[in-house]
């Protein structure tokens, strides 16, 4: 059975396994105003029934990673359509003073728990996070936050 499997490239072996529900992870930026919204693939929760933590994986020099290190919250934002061009043109732009809710002309609302603005028009669901920990592992860090807020439509 064995024989009917060839070997792959360790390089490109992560895509056998990635999440493949794109989010958007929603985040405060630097300057007093303007907040962040990214799409990211490598999320998931940790707990499930009820979700406790969430955990996601990222680059430690993108923009989002760096606004959580600061503020400590951030909110997994689930898109109603998944072909929604702003996952696209939110995953274009990465800079400490980039509005990507301006420049893509989002409409976003404050959340509930945590200060970041949620894509109220574009999302089905969100999770609100308070940072529990950051893992460095590799040329990643591991972000793990508590939920403690979510909606849904």
């Amino acid at each position: 059975m064995i024989s009917q499997f060839k070997s792959a490239d360790l390089i490109t072996a992560y895509k056998m396994i990635e999440p493949k529900q794109t989010v958007l992870i929603a985040t405060k930026g630097a300057t007093e105003g303007l907040y962040n919204i990214t799409p990211y693939a490598w999320c998931m929760p940790i707990d499930y029934d009820p979700v406790t933590k969430v955990i996601l994986s990222s680059d430690p020099k993108h923009q989002t990673a760096i606004n959580i290190k600061r503020t400590r919250r951030f909110a997994v934002c689930v898109p109603t359509d998944l072909n929604d061009p702003i996952i696209e043109q939110c995953g274009s732009v990465s800079a400490p003073d980039a509005d990507k809710f301006a420049q893509f002309s989002i409409h976003g609302e404050l959340a509930d728990k945590i200060d970041v603005k949620i894509p109220v028009d574009n999302v089905s669901a969100w999770i609100e996070c308070e940072l529990v920990c950051c893992i460095p592992e590799g040329s990643v860090e591991l972000f793990i936050g508590k939920a403690v807020a979510a909606f849904q439509r």
